[in-house]
């Protein structure tokens, strides 16, 4: 469901954090390709304080909007 979102999309993860998707790429996890996004996640709902993030397909709740 959350496999082709588009760049700078915002979305919602699973443990409540924002997240700011870069770009998509794939992992290699027990001799599998799994995808997942590349970006930000924001430390506060301010979304002014960020760290570099993997976001795995499975972590993501819901899609806040597309930029």
């Amino acid at each position: 469901m959350f496999d082709n979102l588009p760049r700078h999309t915002l979305i919602r993860t699973k443990n409540g954090g924002i997240f700011l998707i870069k770009c998509k790429i794939y992992e290699w996890h027990s001799m599998k390709e799994v995808p997942c996004y590349l970006g930000h996640l924001y430390n506060d709902n301010t979304r002014v304080d960020y760290e570099p993030w993997t976001c795995y397909i499975n972590d993501i709740d819901s899609v806040l909007e597309d930029i």
